[in-house]
């Protein structure tokens, strides 16, 4: 029986049209699938953070905080509608980091836009509520032009008397916005903060205490030793200078920042009242304190008349006579200069105040003596490297003086001292020049986050520390062994060729099997 066989373009049209309308179908599947896709992900909060730090992702301290909002607060962004092109990316990036507060929240936070324009009225307005006008330069018509616009925002809660409000003045930078809307928040939400103390009385140096001030009421305090009020107290003072009366501050810590005199024995008193009772106290001095002379152009040693250690060696820690020095260090100048002792990550201890820092640098530091005392438990915070050395007689410091390197070993930097039975703490820093803007115009960044997150973590207060360890510049790179190195070198150069034998025996394996088959 013959067999009728189709034309072969009847064939072709079949298999095209088949071919079509499966491609249509198809696609209206994964256009289906896409919008359904979309829909469901716009009804739930999902965020996929690749950073390395999380910057896109909010910080256990920002979930507590937003989670455990008493009251409504109220973000206000003035934003202009014209920004310079960087800006423009920036603004989505932020309204991201927003919607996500909004929802971490429960509906407590809530923010407002506003677009202002540059009339001289709205400059002024909010210029009067903390946010300037901002300038940026940008290409128009083949030429730079000076674009003016606003970037800021208010954080409010209460009302009439109760009302607090804080300001971002300028938000510049993605890193460090997390951490100034979260403690702005936190302040304007907490009623009642708890004090933070730094003596006075006692030539102690001036510490910067911006980030302190947004969680905590810092106070300035001397010491009473009168019987019928012992403790710490704030001078206030008359027009005239004399004090008229002294108004009693009861401190979660004390911190004792360089001084260069002596306490009384009365005084030390209270301070170890302080601590029997459950007070922190954290100590930064040392054994010799660093002047500067202009005129001769160098730092010269003046031993330092400060008596803390009868203080200290009460918790089992005592400051040393000398200055470390070690070839870890930090250049001034771009010369290598040892007694910028630069401490790494792998001899910190895991103390929460040192969360994701990897260097701190201390200038002029003395070592510490530590041991146990009944009582208290002493732990080493941050130590210099192995490649240390101390030096106590005959100090010459300029940067070009030839020091020399024997055995070395590792000297204690930072301890903390801590009751067994779960009350005080002492720590006691080797170096106060290490948190204070003396020989720089700003605080070392990596050093005041330190100070700071060291102050909260002993405080019990909001630990800010995770947020703030966003904004930590630092990164050095890791030193490793000779050996790890020979081993990276015979990997780099050997591992290619290696990898390119494997691939032509198994070629040829294939080869030989699939001939052998035929």
């Amino acid at each position: 029986m013959n067999k009728k066989i189709p034309k072969l373009s009847s064939i072709t049209k079949r298999s095209q049209g088949s071919l079509l309308k499966s491609t249509q179908g198809s696609a209206v599947i994964f256009l289906v699938f896409l919008l359904a896709f979309n829909y469901l992900v716009s009804q739930s909060s999902f965020y996929l953070d690749l950073t390395q730090d999380k910057i896109y992702t909010a910080s256990p301290a920002s979930k507590n905080i937003l989670n455990n909002l008493d009251e409504p607060v109220t973000v206000t962004f003035f934003i202009s509608k014209d920004l310079p092109s960087d800006y423009v990316i920036f603004k989505t990036q932020i309204q991201d980091l927003l919607n996500q507060y909004e929802d971490l929240s429960k509906g407590k936070l809530a923010v407002k836009y506003e677009a202002p324009d540059n009339e001289t009225a709205t400059v002024q307005d909010l210029a009067s509520k903390g946010i300037p006008q901002l300038q940026g330069q940008v290409v128009e018509k083949d030429k730079y032009e000076v674009k003016n616009f606003f970037f800021g925002a208010t954080i409010s809660a209460g009302e009439g008397s109760n009302a607090k409000t804080e300001t971002l003045a300028s938000v510049t930078a993605l890193g460090s916005f997390e951490y100034d809307l979260i403690s702005a928040v936190y302040s304007v939400s907490t009623e009642n903060k708890e004090v933070v103390a730094f003596l006075q009385g006692h030539g102690e140096k001036a510490i910067v205490t911006t980030d302190l001030a947004k969680s905590y009421t810092i106070k300035d305090v001397n010491i009473s030793t009168e019987e019928d009020s012992k403790g710490f107290y704030v001078a206030v003072a008359t027009a005239e200078g004399e004090i008229e009366k002294k108004e009693s501050v009861s401190p979660k810590t004390l911190i004792i920042a360089g001084p260069t005199s002596t306490l009384s024995a009365e005084e030390i008193a209270v301070l170890d009242d302080f601590v029997i009772k459950g007070g922190k106290v954290v100590v930064m001095s040392e054994k010799n304190n660093i002047d500067i002379d202009l005129l001769q152009q160098g730092f010269f040693v003046k031993k330092n008349e400060s008596n803390m250690n009868d203080f200290t060696k009460t918790y089992g820690i005592e400051i040393n006579d000398d200055l470390v020095y070690d070839k870890l260090n930090s250049p001034i100048y771009y010369i290598e200069y040892p007694y910028w002792v630069r401490a790494v990550k792998e001899n910190f201890s895991d103390h929460p105040s040192l969360f994701k820092l990897n260097t701190l640098t201390f200038l002029w530091a003395s070592s510490l003596k530590t041991e146990n005392k009944d009582g208290y438990e002493v732990e080493s915070l941050i130590g210099s490297s192995k490649g240390s050395e101390t030096i106590s007689e005959n100090i010459k410091l300029t940067p070009n003086t030839n020091l020399s390197f024997l055995n070395g070993s590792k000297n204690t930097l930072a301890a903390i001292s801590t009751a067994q039975n779960g009350g005080g703490q002492v720590i006691v820093i080797g170096d106060s020049d290490f948190a204070s803007p003396v020989f720089f115009q700003t605080p070392i960044q990596d050093n005041e986050i330190f100070f700071t997150n060291l102050v909260e973590s002993i405080s019990s207060s909001a630990d800010l520390s995770s947020i703030r360890a966003k904004n930590v510049s630092d990164r050095p790179l890791e030193e490793i062994s000779d050996s790890a190195k020979n081993s990276w070198k015979f990997l780099a150069i050997g591992g290619g060729a290696i990898i390119i034998s494997i691939y032509g025996f198994i070629r040829i394996r294939k080869r030989k099997k699939k001939s052998v088959t035929v």
